[in-house]
């Protein structure tokens, strides 16, 4: 597996925060005194989460990305709309298969660190992938037309959004996009059998499967765009 910093640190503020108060709450163990027990199993807890975190970042979803990409079928000529996109960790993936690929965000950097339009394009241009089209714009109102394609996919994207209409709302909206006979798949660390309702009510070939590699703990939906029944 390869290290690297080039799809940014998610969540960089948690990670910063749980690896200083876990090494804090390790160092005031030490003092010896009887009472540092609690403090040394608090320290070592949020010291391991934060750098599980950092693991993950850096060296874990550059093997999960392959995997969503294969739980959505993608396959050289598709093509592939990246939601919340970021860094590109799946649009530059999917651009390296032969897919044609459309990145999205409204670029964040709370939810992952240096995120922006111009770190995807240098990370595209340093791993030498063709054309990639890169649209600022929200995942609630996406600006394509119905149906137009082949593959929707999406990583710890959509729980960030607040509200449940809202989440429901870029669901509906990565599905408005899909061609039908195509896969949306909705990678996240949470919210995900609200996703399964959502999508229970538009299709009935639903599939999921649980990921602990990675940190937080993971769940890919897969749904392919057929009529119910």
């Amino acid at each position: 597996m390869k290290f690297t910093f080039r799809y940014g640190i998610d969540a960089p503020f948690w990670v910063i925060f749980l690896i200083v108060l876990g090494a804090g709450g390790f160092i005031v163990s030490m003092t010896g005194l009887p009472q540092s027990i609690g403090g040394l199993v608090f320290g070592l807890y949020m010291l391991v989460t934060g750098l599980w975190m950092f693991l993950y970042s850096t060296v874990i979803k550059i093997m999960h990305r392959h995997v969503i990409l294969n739980l959505a079928q993608a396959h050289a000529g598709d093509k592939v709309l990246d939601v919340g996109t970021g860094r590109g960790l799946l649009a530059i993936a999917a651009a390296n298969m032969g897919c044609k690929v459309t990145a999205i965000d409204k670029w964040s950097q709370w939810d992952l660190a240096g995120n922006g339009r111009d770190a995807l394009l240098k990370n595209a241009r340093d791993e030498g992938v063709p054309h990639i089209e890169v649209v600022d714009g929200d995942v609630q109102e996406l600006p394509f037309a119905d149906e137009c394609f082949d593959v929707v996919v999406s990583n710890f994207v959509i729980h960030n959004i607040k509200s449940a209409g809202g989440r429901a709302r870029a669901i509906q909206e990565m599905w408005r996009v899909l061609r039908p006979n195509g896969h949306l798949v909705i990678s996240d660390i949470s919210r995900t059998q609200e996703y399964v309702q959502i999508l229970s009510g538009l299709t009935d070939h639903i599939t999921t499967e649980r990921f602990f590699y990675t940190f937080p703990f993971s769940r890919v939906v897969v749904a392919q765009k057929r009529k119910l029944g």
